[in-house]
């Protein structure tokens, strides 16, 4: 058992979660249109707004 949920959701609003549909890379951060890992453009916004 976790006691600190902060370690299972790292969940931030001030931060968007982006993922690459070519390499399945997740990468957080700003305005990423580009992945870091493979240089593909197919990236796509995964945050999920929790208010």
């Amino acid at each position: 058992m976790v006691m600190n949920h902060a370690e299972v959701d790292p969940y931030s609003p001030a931060e968007g979660y982006y993922e690459c549909r070519d390499c399945d890379a997740r990468i957080s951060g700003t305005g990423i249109t580009t992945c870091e890992e493979c240089g593909s453009d197919a990236v796509f916004n995964i945050s999920v707004s929790r208010e």
